[in-house]
């Protein structure tokens, strides 16, 4: 088993739609590093457009790049990267946070490769990874993704439905995952192939943990069985834990997470969450400077328990290499 961190490296409050894009969160990023580089753990820092104009970014990630201490990918908000539209949903900085599965595939395909451009021209080196923001991925996203060289994706979020978050208006709303499993896959397409690790996502306190007697009945029946379906809608999809650091997760959750991991022998451990929750305030989950030193506390304990657990850190790129060879 191998662990992989990625950080969705953005603005700052991405929760308040319409307000001018700014990226002071990215100056919290250098102690985050910091701690990494003390337990040999390599970020994946997947980055949105707006990060590449910044300086200060620009200048750290390009020596992390150097030093091989992480590796940058990509992150598309389709609301801030180009080509826009003068259309609800399509505009640049819009109030409408749409999802990149909603969106027709020449524009789609257009902002993939901006974005891609954008990082290779800000950092030295083209993304190979990537993760659609607010998760809007599906297979359109992929075979996009594949035609733009990219190796692997990370944006499938297993046993969660998206369906009732708006994007566009009058869209569709998000993906559904909620049938999607957390070990990876491939999608390939006539020019190549995309590796999906998911974000590590999983039942761990409840009867359908995944190696109980009720879970494997329930993974190989839900479809065909109406009272397993109705319990999937009502339990499951609100209950599996994220591998992530919210402000209510303790190092004991985490623990729980990595012996289900052990338990189902899942080959990737994925962390996600966000740059602005470096930052006192720049997030709704990171609101003081008191919250930001327990995240701390929270990260280090994880990263004893994976040095323990003698769990190595690679990149969301070194797996997809491992998982071709």
């Amino acid at each position: 088993m191998n662990f992989i961190l990625t950080i969705d490296t953005e603005g700052d409050n991405q929760w308040e739609h319409g307000r001018a894009i700014t990226v002071e969160n990215i100056k919290f990023v250098p102690r985050f590093q910091e701690l990494c580089n003390k337990y040999s753990i390599k970020p994946t820092y997947l980055v949105t457009s707006e990060v590449c104009e910044d300086k200060f970014a620009r200048d750290i990630f390009t020596e992390y790049i150097s030093t091989g201490n992480a590796e940058i990918g990509s992150h598309l908000h389709a609301w801030t990267t180009p080509p826009f539209i003068d259309k609800d949903g399509y505009r640049y900085n819009d109030s409408y946070h749409v999802f990149a599965s909603e969106l027709p595939g020449d524009i789609l395909k257009e902002k993939i490769k901006n974005l891609t451009t954008h990082i290779e021209s800000s950092f030295g080196k083209k993304p190979t990874s990537f993760r659609s923001g607010r998760y809007g991925f599906n297979e359109t996203v992929a075979d996009a993704l594949i035609d733009n060289g990219y190796l692997i994706d990370s944006s499938v979020t297993p046993y969660i439905n998206w369906k009732t978050h708006k994007g566009m208006p009058d869209g569709i709303g998000g993906p559904d995952f909620i049938n999607n499993k957390p070990f990876p896959y491939q999608f390939q397409n006539l020019n190549g192939s995309l590796v999906e690790i998911p974000i590590t996502i999983l039942p761990t306190r409840f009867p359908l943990n995944m190696n109980s007697t009720l879970a494997k009945y329930y993974f190989k029946n839900v479809d065909n069985v109406i009272f397993l379906r109705i319990l999937r809608k009502l339990y499951l999809s609100k209950q599996p834990l994220w591998l992530r650091p919210f402000s209510w997760m303790t190092d004991g959750m985490i623990e729980e997470l990595v012996n289900e991991a052990v338990s189902i022998k899942l080959p990737y451990l994925v962390m996600m969450f966000h740059s602005s929750e470096l930052m006192p305030g720049c997030s709704i989950y990171r609101k003081d400077k008191n919250a930001i030193e327990k995240l701390y506390e929270l990260l280090e304990a994880c990263f004893n328990l994976l040095l323990a657990r003698n769990i190595k850190s690679i990149t969301l790129t070194e797996a997809a290499t491992l998982i071709r060879l």
